[in-house]
């Protein structure tokens, strides 16, 4: 039997989430939200969790099969405590040990949804058949930092979250933490036997985009630079802060090792330049070919169009067309639809902008139940008012006769 892919639920419930079977593992990409926008953080954050336990118990999961976790809150430096306490106590009350947490970003990055004060995505991974799954925890992390690592079929993924540079009191400037940022991660790596060369994705979040991009794009270029890094991995570069809310820049990231032979693809899209020719080291996408599918990990993409300009500067609705479009084009030169998308996180200039990105996904061939976090930040150029990542799966056999 080949690979399985199933969506379940939609944007106005409390959970969604993509299930993927095959060669005896199950994955869940899962979206979840408070039951209700009203009443304050702890109700909020108690029925997430709640509502996470639901859908993994219906889906034969339980909460130490959780892998990662992406944590948007409304206010992080006044959230965090209180939620630290209540994420805790429910993984410990779940007979989870309580020293293997998943990985997970805690991010100031509102929800759009107007009462919304905290939302999560989840990556849990669990065997169903006679395979073995190895999961152990990241060694050398400190501070908030995590990191897991997955090892089945023999492939090992490596997932490093919420990395930060410098410490609180060293005085770092911005151009000081993510030089570190990039050189702890580059050190996290090599424990493992891997390097920046490796990477597929990363997610990186900058306190004060606006500001501080260009700063950012000239360290992560000197960095490549400096450590042979030719393979630009897939990125976001994404207005967000993590706790403490002072840190200048996180980051997240993504890669695999195989004892055989795993194809990994630079994607490229007729309707957008390459992001290098504006001064930004990553690619638009990067396609991923294992045992039993084709991954495509896409990049934040924003409304731009094949010379480098924005598009429809002021415009909301033109701008998530455009942006739609763009991710259209990036997965339809490597053989995938907007059907395939298992994930989703989009990215709001202004939370009022939430029913506009609506009214115009709708319009589009996207799917109405893939998981999708939509939270409030800036994007990395003024002019900018969304950008959207997503994550599209196909079974191996499927595009390939799609190809012959």
């Amino acid at each position: 039997m080949g690979l399985k892919i199933s969506r379940f639920g939609h944007w106005k419930q409390p959970t969604q989430v993509t299930k993927l079977e095959g060669m005896g593992i199950t994955e869940l990409y899962i979206c979840a939200r408070p039951s209700s926008d009203r009443g304050g953080f702890a109700e909020q954050a108690h029925s997430m969790y709640d509502n996470l336990s639901n859908v993994l118990s219906k889906h034969r999961a339980n909460p130490c099969n959780v892998i990662t976790e992406k944590v948007f809150f409304s206010d992080v430096d006044r959230q965090f405590r209180e939620f630290e306490k209540i994420r805790k106590d429910w993984y410990t009350r779940c007979s989870h040990n309580a020293e293997s947490l998943p990985a997970t970003i805690f991010l100031h990055q509102p929800p759009c949804h107007p009462g919304r004060l905290c939302e999560l995505q989840a990556y849990a991974l669990f065997p169903t058949g006679g395979g073995e799954v190895k999961v152990r925890s990241l060694d050398g992390t400190s501070g908030l930092t995590s990191g897991k690592v997955v090892e089945y079929r023999g492939i090992r993924h490596l997932y490093l979250t919420n990395l930060t540079g410098g410490e609180e009191t060293d005085g770092l400037d911005f151009v000081g933490q993510a030089e570190d940022m990039f050189a702890r991660a580059e050190t996290l790596l090599r424990k493992e036997g891997l390097s920046f060369r490796d990477v597929i994705r990363t997610w990186i979040y900058v306190n004060n985009i606006e500001e501080n991009y260009s700063d950012l794009n000239r360290v992560r270029t000197k960095f490549f630079h400096e450590h042979g890094v030719i393979r630009l991995p897939a990125s976001t570069g994404i207005q967000g802060a993590t706790y403490p809310k002072e840190r200048g820049c996180a980051m997240d990231l993504y890669t695999l090792a195989s004892d055989r032979p795993v194809k990994i693809e630079v994607m490229h899209a007729p309707t957008m330049n390459e992001a290098p020719q504006y001064g930004s080291s990553f690619s638009r996408g990067m396609k991923v070919v294992r045992d039993d599918r084709i991954i495509a990990f896409v990049s934040g993409t924003a409304s731009i169009d094949n010379r480098g300009n924005v598009v429809h500067i002021g415009n909301i609705e033109g701008q998530v067309h455009r942006m739609l479009l763009n991710v259209e084009e990036l997965l339809a030169a490597h053989n995938f639809t907007p059907g395939d998308i298992v994930n989703l996180i989009t990215y709001l200039k202004e939370p009022e902008f939430l029913h506009p990105f609506y009214k115009v996904y709708n319009e589009h061939s996207f799917p109405k139940d893939a998981p999708n976090t939509v939270s409030t930040a800036d994007i990395c150029r003024p002019e900018w008012l969304c950008e959207i990542e997503a994550i599209a799966v196909v079974p191996l056999d499927k595009q390939t006769k799609s190809g012959e």
